[in-house]
């Protein structure tokens, strides 16, 4: 589900830009989540809201590598050092290691405070309490958390045109000054 979210970006980017896109598919992937944790044990329910999250979530995954590109050009513009090695480096190697790691760790934290052992054959109503709302809530939080975010990237988005403008200049100037 996954990769039709990911092979939808080009098409809701055409009409909803980079912000619209990653703001909607981050609701989405919210309302998808919230879905799953209200299903109760209606499994139809529960599958049309993982399906909603998954689509939701490919869609805005894949926004935060197109907006890697976006910050190498605001670097430019501003610096003049073209970072794209660094920033991709950081954005799309380092960070994700380290969020996943984080991740799996706050959620093994989470889940061993409520008794969670992965050797009982049997959990605790606590335990199954805390791996529900590992899945569910803790997700629901950092999407929404990743959409107030997004509020800051609109002002860049709306600043975009200028700075591909100039760095076409400068870069055109550049070319000049190298044939003389």
């Amino acid at each position: 589900m996954q990769i039709i979210g990911m092979a939808s970006v080009p098409f809701f980017v055409k009409f909803m830009h980079k912000w619209g896109t990653t703001v909607f598919m981050l609701a989405l992937t919210m309302v998808g989540q919230i879905w799953m944790g209200l299903a109760g044990g209606n499994v139809t329910s529960a599958l049309i809201g993982w399906i909603l999250a998954c689509i939701g979530s490919g869609s805005a995954c894949t926004m935060f590598f197109a907006m890697v590109g976006d910050t190498v050009d605001f670097g430019e513009w501003k610096s003049g050092v073209r970072a794209n090695g660094l920033l991709t480096a950081m954005g799309a190697s380092f960070c994700i290691q380290m969020g996943s790691g984080f991740g799996s760790f706050i959620a093994a934290k989470i889940m061993a405070t409520f008794g969670f052992s992965a050797a009982k054959a049997t959990q605790s109503a606590a335990s199954m309490s805390s791996i529900s709302f590992t899945f569910i809530w803790i997700p629901v939080i950092i999407y929404a958390i990743s959409l107030v975010i997004m509020v800051a990237y609109r002002k860049w988005e709306r600043h975009e045109p200028i700075v591909t403008e100039e760095l076409a200049e400068r870069h055109a100037q550049t070319q000049e000054n190298a044939a003389e």
